[in-house]
């Protein structure tokens, strides 16, 4: 009588376990999945410098399905990979910075980028910062002489700008 409550509750047990499975089942959050971000700092050609990291947060939360994948104010992360001050010959400064990742509803980094999706969706909606965040300017009849006086502009983004980066990869939830 013993051996079959015993073999009972092992049964039990093994389906309880087999449906603990099917609900901890991963997802993957498909590459090029829009995530939409908050810059937490100023940044400036003026005070930035190469290598430093750059705080974004999230606007708005991401789900696939019912799922909370990416919730709002998730920490994301990048880093200034270039940092060029302005310079003569009307040369505006620019800052390049190279996205990382973003802290998923369970605490996984995922990787982001700002790849042809989210280029095309800043664009789109307006946003202060696209693909390129300065740029050169082309002298015309000012001549090399003159080019040496003309100094480039600075560039600053406000804390508070926002942009679109996307999904590096397909990355296991």
């Amino acid at each position: 009588m013993k051996t079959k409550t015993v073999l009972k509750y092992l049964c039990v047990i093994q389906f309880l376990l087999q449906l603990t499975g099917l609900f901890a089942a991963e997802l993957t959050i498909p590459a090029a999945t829009l995530v939409r971000l908050n810059l937490e700092e100023n940044l400036s050609t003026r005070s930035s410098k190469t290598g430093e990291m750059v705080k974004f947060t999230v606007v708005e939360t991401i789900k696939i399905g019912s799922k909370t994948i990416i919730k709002q104010g998730a920490v994301a992360r990048a880093q200034l990979e270039k940092v060029r001050r302005p310079g003569n010959f009307g040369r505006n400064g620019s800052l390049k910075l190279r996205y990382l990742t973003v802290t998923s509803a369970r605490g996984k980094e995922i990787p982001i980028t700002l790849g042809e999706k989210s280029i095309k969706t800043n664009e789109q909606m307006g946003l202060a910062a696209g693909a390129s965040l300065g740029g050169y300017m082309i002298l015309g009849p000012i001549g090399l002489i003159g080019g040496t006086f003309v100094r480039g502009k600075h560039i600053d983004i406000p804390k508070g700008t926002q942009l679109v980066v996307e999904v590096a990869q397909d990355t296991k939830f």
